[in-house]
């Protein structure tokens, strides 16, 4: 709740306990950590019958070009202002562990690593898929 996330009980399976982490938590790349970490272990610590804490995702928007626009066009105002632009080149391995996509961004904000992460934050956020990559066509 600190650092804006939280965590969310969504199922108790015999020993499996299933969690889903809400809110910054959910798009971080450290969530892993933090389940197998700081949540399993403690619960582990107090409750010796859990066997396993796994992590719960919750459903997004399928990983097409129309969504992936649908989060560029919330910044591409901000990036025709500078003279920039974004595109969406490619999408690959949907459905398997570790999607991408693959976008190039023209104009003087092309170089600014932080317009590149708030991209990449909002991507996240807006697909809620663990593993998703995010690469940059320069």
């Amino acid at each position: 709740i600190q650092d804006g996330g939280n965590v969310r009980i969504e199922e108790i399976d015999g020993p499996v306990v299933r969690l889903q982490l809400e809110g910054a938590c959910g798009t971080c790349p450290s969530s892993t950590q933090t389940m197998k970490m700081g949540l399993e272990r403690r619960l582990r610590e107090r409750i010796p019958e859990i066997q396993e804490v796994v992590q719960a995702m919750p459903e997004g928007p399928e990983l097409s070009e129309e969504q992936v626009d649908v989060v560029l066009d919330g910044v591409r105002p901000f990036l025709s202002v500078a003279g920039g632009s974004i595109t969406c080149q490619s999408i690959t391995g949907e459905g398997s562990v570790q999607p991408q996509i693959t976008l190039k961004m023209e104009g003087a904000s092309a170089s600014l690593q932080s317009v590149k992460l708030e991209i990449v934050q909002r991507l996240q956020r807006h697909f809620m898929l663990a593993g998703l990559k995010v690469e940059w066509d320069d």
